[in-house]
């Protein structure tokens, strides 16, 4: 009678693991879906915003010429092209709404030669910023790149155009992760599972053949790897809004009166403050064991760099 009972207990445990592996498996399908979708509006506008924009004014008027144009855009229009037929796939694979038994594996095999298209753009990306940063020093055309920002329905405390021209080489970055958790979250008896595990090494390929996305996408892991570590984390995640680590460490925080001792991450474009997390007494803290145990840090808050101010100290005081 106690081995039925024990079977039985074996059972209820193994059908509640298998109920959260799905739920799991559906929210990873759901977010291929719904970035994927982001990332086509993304590149939409930027099409509209500017490429049509600069188009359609009087050739006395423009003040950015082809050549100029063809250095910050590059072939992002040939990207849109294969993202409009990648989110076509993909819809089309998770219709009518996604499932946790449906596949999606085989939709990245069949675009994995395509995604060499991006090779051009993130070669050219480096030298694309570098022009913006010295076209921006030109009044008129600043002005005229604020107004198709503005004219293309975005507000001038959005993103800067810059962080829309590195939104393709975090996209092709990001593939890598998303595989790796969905196949993480598809049991192997799964018939997704042969799929998805080959499509993640042709894409990890697919972003190791490009230098530029190959440093962002340790970049990206590097910040997966640290938001890991934050218990009780709140807001977008990390991937999504930046793209590097550019400084962290101990600062004391004042706040009515009151001092505390905070743990700073400063990215690109966020700090983030959070609560060391108390060590479990009796046990020395190692690299292997921080690496293991779970989350070193209790998260406390963040501020965008956008709309932050900094003000020196005198005495740090």
């Amino acid at each position: 009678m106690e081995e039925d009972d024990g079977h039985l207990e074996n059972g209820i445990h193994a059908a509640k693991d298998s109920d959260r592996q799905q739920r799991l498996r559906l929210c990873v399908l759901n977010e291929l879906l719904n970035t994927e979708r982001d990332y086509v509006r993304t590149l939409l506008f930027l099409q509209s915003a500017f490429l049509h924009r600069i188009r359609q004014t009087a050739a006395d008027q423009q003040c950015l010429s082809p050549e100029h144009v063809k250095i910050l855009f590059s072939n992002i229009e040939d990207i849109l092209e294969l993202h409009k037929e990648v989110l076509s796939a993909v819809e089309a694979s998770l219709q009518p709404e996604p499932q946790p038994q449906q596949a999606l594996g085989h939709v990245f095999l069949q675009f994995r030669e395509s995604f060499s298209v991006y090779g051009e753009y993130c070669s050219n990306h480096e030298k694309a910023l570098r022009l913006l940063m010295e076209l921006n020093k030109i009044p008129n055309i600043r002005t005229y790149l604020l107004h198709c920002m503005l004219l293309g329905g975005k507000k001038s405390t959005d993103i800067p155009l810059e962080g829309y021209l590195l939104t393709p080489i975090q996209r092709i970055c990001k593939y890598p992760l998303l595989l790796k958790e969905l196949l993480k979250r598809t049991p192997k008896k799964h018939a997704d599972y042969p799929a998805v595990e080959e499509a993640l090494q042709a894409m990890k390929a697919v972003c190791s053949n490009i230098n530029e996305t190959k440093r962002q996408m340790e970049k990206l892991e590097a910040l997966e790897q640290l938001q890991s570590h934050i218990e009780g984390w709140e807001g977008t995640n990390l991937t999504d809004i930046c793209t590097e680590l550019l400084l962290h460490g101990n600062l004391l925080k004042i706040s009515a009166g009151n001092i505390q001792e905070r743990v700073f991450f400063l990215f690109d474009n966020l700090l983030v403050y959070c609560k060391r997390k108390s060590r479990v007494s009796g046990k020395k803290s190692t690299k292997r064991t921080k690496s293991i145990n779970g989350p070193l840090y209790v998260f406390r808050g963040r501020i965008n760099t956008e709309v932050m101010e900094v003000e020196n100290v005198e005495d740090g005081t």
